[in-house]
């Protein structure tokens, strides 16, 4: 907003002195050098403001790409964890030293946002991811130094159960696939009730008595309605297709 307003008035002062040099009204030449001189300072100004928001725009999407780095490792670290792998406090310290370079640039972020409320919102939620990541790097912190505990008296026992693990991946893996295809047949069904009764709507006869257009136009509607509840259904379920048919089938009903 503020950018717009300085070329705003840029523009103005561009205009002004164009009227001035052009058979507008005559001012003195102390004023004509005056104007001139706002004009190259607005214009000035505009291009630091554009430089500035580019470099607010540059720091956010940094931190932003960090904050995905992170998000990666914790999660690497916790499946390591969880699976019974060795993970190293070292490795969490790490994270959390690019947390605290996150914060170092989100204060100088923070500091600029008093003057602008659309960063100040962006700021407000990266802090408040950075809050969550802490309180997860926390979590994950505490769970490796309890399992640091008894270590050494799992190893034999870990190994054993490495086999059994592997098993069970594998048998889960099966099952998602399973469900996967099952919801995807759920899916195709609704999707093809929807289309079945979104065609007996367009397939409603013609005919010429208005008693019987309204029942027929009253059929038609019951059918399009039956036809958007299994559409959505089926884009619930996971089938992105059916929201195009949804929009498609209201158009039918407001005709």
């Amino acid at each position: 907003m503020r950018t717009l307003k300085i070329m705003a008035l840029a523009l103005g002062g561009a205009l002004l002195l164009q009227a001035c040099q052009f058979g507008g009204p005559q001012v003195s030449q102390e004023q004509y050098d005056q104007l001139l001189q706002e004009y190259d300072d607005l214009r000035a100004s505009a291009e630091t403001t554009r430089s500035e928001y580019a470099e607010q725009a540059a720091a956010i999407d940094n931190i932003l790409q960090q904050l995905s780095q992170i998000s990666g490792r914790t999660v690497s670290l916790r499946t390591n964890l969880e699976t019974g792998g060795t993970v190293q406090l070292t490795q969490v310290r790490q994270i959390e030293d690019s947390i605290d370079e996150i914060k170092g640039k989100l204060a100088k972020l923070d500091a600029l946002s008093k003057r602008n409320a659309e960063l100040q919102k962006i700021v407000s939620s990266l802090k408040t991811v950075i809050a969550e990541k802490e309180s997860e790097i926390a979590d994950l912190k505490a769970e490796i130094r309890a399992k640091d505990v008894t270590i050494n008296l799992q190893q034999d026992t870990i190994a054993a159960q490495h086999g059994t693990i592997r098993t069970q991946s594998a048998t889960i893996s099966a099952q998602q696939e399973d469900l996967r295809r099952a919801l995807q047949l759920q899916a195709q069904t609704l999707y093809q009730a929807g289309a079945d009764f979104e065609q007996l709507g367009d397939e409603t006869p013609e005919v010429g008595r208005r008693r019987d257009k309204a029942k027929v136009k009253d059929f038609a509607t019951q059918m399009y309605q039956k036809a958007i509840f299994y559409y959505k259904k089926a884009a619930e379920t996971g089938y992105p297709e059916a929201a195009y048919r949804i929009t498609q089938v209201e158009e039918k009903m407001a005709r």
